[in-house]
């Protein structure tokens, strides 16, 4: 085979392979300074987020506040529920697994406050692997890895 057919040959082989294999975590962060002003709500969108993303979200303020993370479906719903919703007093982290695809809305209510607050909130958003096409996920059985099963599962 000529030289220029080989390489063509090998480009197409590894790209042919790397389409079939797992793609790696993806990660964002980014980090918003908001004042919210006393008897005001403010949110920060984070748009298109797949489902499965973890996000961990690190909040640190002025004063206190209510914080909450609601998706955008919910927000159309009579009655939303939110995936998080506290309370902050200077300082709160926590993480959150995506349940569906959507845009988020991270809400920042200070209608109660009795002034302005500032706001950092710092997100990180990172998208899980996923296993690849045809491969079977990981059988557990009392929440731990059972080896009999995945034997026989590799070898179906």
């Amino acid at each position: 085979m000529p030289r220029p057919l080989l390489a063509a040959a090998l480009a197409l082989g590894c790209a042919a392979a790397l389409a079939g294999a797992p793609r790696p975590a993806t990660a964002a962060t980014a980090q918003v300074t908001i004042e919210v002003p006393q008897g005001k709500l403010k949110s920060v969108r984070l748009r298109h987020l797949p489902r499965g993303t973890l996000v961990a979200i690190s909040i640190s303020a002025t004063g206190r506040l209510g914080v909450a993370l609601v998706s955008a479906k919910q927000l159309k719903a009579g009655k939303p529920r939110a995936l998080f919703r506290a309370v902050l007093d200077r300082r709160i982290s926590f993480k959150v697994a995506i349940p569906e695809s959507d845009d988020y809305y991270l809400a920042l209510d200070n209608r109660r406050g009795a002034s302005a607050v500032t706001v950092t909130a710092t997100v990180q958003a990172v998208q899980r692997k996923r296993n690849a096409p045809g491969t079977p996920a990981k059988p557990k059985s009392g929440g731990k890895f059972d080896e009999t099963r995945a034997a026989d599962a590799a070898r179906a």
